[in-house]
């Protein structure tokens, strides 16, 4: 064979090499995602009928990106990890739940519970946590006694929650709008709230906490003054 034809070889047999890893990457890559649908379906089924259930299995690092769970209770639960990016959550009880660095990013939370969950170091950023439209002005979310530690409300949008009680140290609320909460007797030590965007009408007697440079001015003499008396 000659020099051209050698050439002329190695390069049909490498464009045969990259075409045949083209394909088995594509393959690899369609394969993937039908697993991950199949264990999305497979998980919102299981956590769809967990309250019926006797067992109440484990839903520790679930995938139910995008599910609808309104509703459901998860009273209790062990939801460690779980992934509900993006879910739809109307109504939804998880009180006294394990929600340790559960995903709550994009999600919308409407009259939701977490009475005494454990949620340290979850992800709501970017979430919606409100009352529904028809609740009563006093009827607020019950979120009383919580550990939110470490959570995470970046750019989270919160209104209508008694918080009260609940352990928020270290959480971050930077970009967050907080409206109409009630963080009596709450823990904020070392909580961020230097960059939120907006925090108006909340209740904070009796709250913990370290330093005005954690707190938007006006936020830390609101905190002030309603424990002046004390």
């Amino acid at each position: 064979m000659s020099n051209e034809d050698w050439i002329k070889a190695g390069i049909d047999l490498l464009q045969a090499i990259i075409s045949g890893v083209f394909i088995g990457l594509v393959i690899y890559w369609l394969d993937e995602r039908r697993a991950k649908r199949a264990r999305r379906l497979s998980d919102y089924r299981i956590a769809s009928n967990w309250n019926t259930t006797e067992s109440n299995v484990s839903l520790r690092y679930f995938d139910l990106t995008k599910a609808n769970l309104s509703g459901h209770k998860f009273i209790k639960a062990n939801m460690e990890g779980v992934i509900l990016f993006n879910a739809v959550l109307w109504a939804t009880n998880f009180s006294e739940a394990n929600l340790r660095r559960a995903d709550f990013r994009k999600a919308m939370l409407v009259g939701v519970r977490f009475k005494k969950a454990t949620v340290y170091d979850a992800d709501f950023s970017w979430a919606t946590i409100t009352k529904t439209g028809d609740s009563d002005q006093k009827d607020l979310l019950d979120f009383s006694d919580a550990i939110f530690k470490g959570a995470k409300f970046i750019g989270t949008e919160l209104s209508g929650i008694a918080m009260v009680e609940a352990n928020l140290r270290n959480a971050d609320f930077s970009k967050a709008i907080v409206r109409d909460c009630d963080f009596t007797g709450a823990d904020l030590t070392g909580s961020n709230w230097r960059k939120a965007k907006r925090v108006e009408n909340c209740v904070w007697k009796s709250v913990k906490i370290d330093s005005a440079e954690n707190f938007l001015p006006y936020v830390w003499e609101e905190i002030q003054s309603q424990n002046a008396s004390e």
